[in-house]
Parts: C-alpha cells; structure tokens; sequence
C-alpha cells in the first residue's frame, strides 16, 4: 500500500476506534469517520464499504498483527498461545468501551469477527501440526472434526470474552485461569492452578 493511502487508512482505523468507543457502531455515519480522520468520504469509501466494516477492520488488522506473531513464534506451542491470548486481552481490554456493547447479547458483527479470527488462528494452527487433534468421531471425517473443533473453540472463546468482559473490573490473570480450567484437552494449555 502507498504511504499516503496507508496514512488515510490508519486515519480512519484511529478515528472509527474512537467514535466506536462514545457510541454504538449502528450509529455511526460515513461523514462522522471522515471528517475525524480528516479525509473526503470518497477516501473512506476506497477502505471500507459501511462505517461497521470499518471498524471491523480497524480490531482485525490489530488481532491479525497478534496472529502474526504467533504464527512466528518459535517457543513451544503452550507458551505461544499463553503469549497470544494475553495479547489478545490486552486489545480488548484497550477497547473494551466497544467489545462490551457489541458483544452484548451474544450475536452481532464483532461477535462473529471474533470467532472467525479465533477459528482461523485454531486451524491454521492445526494444519501446521502446532496443535494435534487427537479426537475422533465415528462416521465423521477428520476434516469435518477439526472444522468442528475450530468452531467449537472460537465460539467459546467469544462468549468467555463476553462474560468476562461484563465483570466490574476484568483481570487478565482471572481470565487465563477461567480458560485453562474450560479449554478442551486436546488443546495445548498449562492446568488450571
């Protein structure tokens, strides 16, 4: 991407962040985003289509620098993921004003970005042989258990993340031990303590 096109985005990201902060996404308007990042709304359009996938983008391009680092992570696979999540908690908490109102209820579009980010980091994970699936389904597929797996994993993951996040005061630490304690065997993860 060209520096100037790269400013605009990054621009937009700081500024459907903040306004997604004060109010709920749905609220949001295309010339609200542009005249915060100071950019026409022709310039809004060539990054994102609605002020929602805006900000949809704005959360996944810091998970996917998150995902990144993982999949580069050369410590072994308990203490990557340790790592990630912790990382992962820390972007939600730095956005939790919009996580917690989006989440809300357990459906929405963060809902579902949060569980295809989380269900594509579990299976890209497993296709690399970094997390063995050592389960089996009779007349099922292995494919069709890992895709299940994945599934059953990231959705769990978001409405963990959901409670969590609905605590007065959410504690990483706390978290990491609720999820050890409910993570599937079959994930790498250190016992709960």
């Amino acid at each position: 991407m060209d520096p100037r096109k790269q400013r605009s985005r990054d621009r937009l990201y700081a500024a459907a962040l903040e306004l997604a902060a004060a109010q709920p996404i749905t609220e949001l308007s295309v010339t609200q985003l542009a005249d915060a990042a100071g950019v026409h709304r022709s310039t809004f359009y060539e990054h994102a289509d609605s002020p929602e996938s805006l900000v949809e983008s704005a959360l996944t391009s810091e998970l996917d620098t998150l995902r990144g680092a993982l999949m580069t992570d050369r410590s072994d696979a308990v203490t990557a993921l340790v790592t990630v999540t912790r990382g992962v908690l820390e972007h939600i908490l730095r956005h939790a004003d919009i996580y917690r109102r989006e989440l809300s209820g357990g459906g929405g579009a963060l809902h579902a970005m949060l569980s295809r980010h989380f269900r594509g980091t579990t299976e890209a994970l497993i296709e690399r042989g970094r997390v063995e699936l050592d389960v089996a389904v009779d007349g099922m597929p292995p494919a069709d258990v890992a895709d299940a797996a994945a599934r059953f994993l990231a959705d769990g993951t978001v409405g963990i993340i959901d409670g969590w996040l609905r605590h007065p005061d959410p504690q990483v630490e706390l978290f990491l031990r609720a999820y050890a304690a409910l993570l599937p065997e079959w994930w790498p993860h250190r016992p709960a303590v």
